[in-house]
Order: C-alpha cells, then structure tokens, then sequence
C-alpha cells in the first residue's frame, strides 16, 4: 500500500478503535485536525461517507464498517512490520511494561519466562496485574494482555500462542472414595468443581480419536483457576485443571490426573497488544519475546 493510502488508512483504524479523533490523534501521536484531513481524504477518494459525526461519538458508518474490516489487517501488519524494523536498529531497550492476564496463566506461562527476559533486557521494569476476568484490558492502562479463549477482533492485535492442554484431577484420597472413572460420562455422576467462566458441558478426545461431550456434575462453583486448584487438592470435588498448573501437585502426590487416555479439548491462548503501544520499543521488546518463548517451547 501506498503511503499516503496507508496513512489514511491507519488514522480511520485508530478512530473507529478509539471512538473519537480526539482519542485516535493520541494514540498516533499527531493532532485531531491531522486525524480529520486524512480520514477527509479517505471519503473524497473512496467516494464515500465513513464516520457518522453527529453525535457526541464518531461512530464507523456502514460503509465505513466495511472499510475499516478491509483495513485493520493491513495496518496491523504495518504496525507490526514498524516494530520489528524499530528494534533491528538495535538501541538500548529500556522502560515499563505492564502485562495483565489470569492470575494461573501468567504464573504457568509468563513468570518461567522472566529470568531469561530480564537477564536479556535488564532496563525492563516490568508490572504484572492478574485480572481472571474479561475486561478491556485497554481501559487499565495495560501494554500487553494474555487472554484465554475467543478474541474479538478489531480494537486490538491478537497473536496466537499454542493452545494449553488440559485434563481433570483431583485428591487421590478423594477418588478412594468413589468408584472408578474410566469413561468421561463417569463424570457425570461425580461431584465436579466448575469455574464461572468455562462451559457447563466438558468435551474430551481420546487418544484413539473418539471423542465424548458430557455434562459434569457441579458440586462447587468457583471465579479463578486458582481456586479449582485449591479446591481439587483439598477434596472438593474433580477439577478440569491445565497440565502445567497441576503438574507439581501430581509430583507431590496432592492431585492424580483422572481418563489418562482422554485429553479434553485444550484452550486457545492469545497476546494481546494495543496498536499505538507496540511504537514503544520496550512493549514491542516484550511482546516479541514472550511470542519467540512460547514458539520455541510449543
């Protein structure tokens, strides 16, 4: 794409993410009367009416819906392209950085990564903020985010990292008491320990590919992995937990994973990052990393 294409383009983008020039101008680091002459362009080349600028918010139009679908990838791609060509020229990377996401994954994912990250980058000031629910991580302030499950697209970048595996477990002693669970619908009879935000019905694959959808009964509801985890090894109930999070309670002996031949269907996992932050070198440093790290390790 051409430049000056590109640069209308990337100023409707930041608008219709930002719901106002004001809030798109900075963003890009330019002004609102820089934001309206290109989007002023747009319309004037493109022949039609992008935003609705009546009301207190500038909203995309129909037309400017469509727009805006065709261009957010493009311009993502340049935002990213942007970044990667700021951090080839090799300057020292320094700053904070601040990353959000549930409390389990940043401890399962993230914090095995931060020696190698700070030895790399010591000028990194790095601050983590675990938050299990879904809130626009935009709105905190927040540079980078992990996120489970389906991303919507659009207001931010979404990379995709590897899915993370999961099974269900729970205290041996616990599973003395009951009769054995050899089949996924054996759940359904055993008291069960759901989290708020996961489906009611768990769906399993076998290592022979047959796959079983069941209904678990729920006999402790909870809001945070953390406290499925807990609740499992205190024997509570079986607990569909990921494989690295239990994996030191299996070790110590306060968990046993249960259908060891059925693996339940994994969870996608996304880094999120705000378009204007990945120009901040250390973001862009960060983020990088963290995508290179979960790669290499997939």
């Amino acid at each position: 794409m051409n430049d000056r294409f590109y640069s209308c383009a990337k100023a409707l983008v930041a608008t219709v993410r930002a719901g106002s020039m004001s809030a798109a101008a900075a963003e890009l680091k330019t002004t609102k009367s820089a934001i309206s002459q290109k989007i002023a362009l747009f319309e004037a080349e493109l022949g039609l009416t992008l935003l609705d600028r009546s009301g207190r918010a500038v909203t995309p139009t129909a037309a400017g819906r469509r727009i805006f679908g065709i261009c957010v990838g493009p311009v993502d791609v340049a935002l990213e392209a942007e970044a990667e060509l700021g951090l080839a020229r090799g300057d020292a990377i320094a700053g904070r950085v601040s990353i959000s996401g549930p409390n389990s994954l940043l401890g399962v994912v993230f914090i095995p990564m931060m020696p190698g990250l700070r030895d790399r980058y010591p000028d990194i000031e790095l601050e983590l903020r675990a938050d299990d629910s879904r809130s626009d991580f935009a709105t905190d302030d927040i540079d980078l985010a992990f996120r489970t499950g389906a991303v919507a697209k659009g207001r931010i970048i979404a990379a995709a990292l590897p899915p993370t595996q999961r099974a269900p477990y729970a205290n041996p002693e616990f599973l003395n008491h009951l009769p054995p669970i050899t089949q996924p619908e054996d759940l359904t009879d055993t008291p069960c320990i759901l989290r708020q935000q996961e489906s009611a019905a768990w769906s399993f694959e076998s290592v022979a590919g047959k796959r079983q959808t069941v209904a678990p009964k729920v006999g402790l509801r909870v809001n945070t992995m953390e406290l499925a985890h807990s609740a499992a090894q205190a024997g509570h109930g079986i607990a569909m937990l990921p494989l690295p999070l239990a994996q030191t309670a299996v070790e110590t002996g306060a968990l046993a994973r249960l259908l060891p031949d059925w693996f339940a269907d994994p969870v996608n996992l996304a880094l999120l990052c705000r378009p204007a932050r990945l120009s901040d070198p250390a973001v862009a440093t960060v983020r990088r990393y963290i995508l290179d790290a979960c790669n290499t390790a997939a």
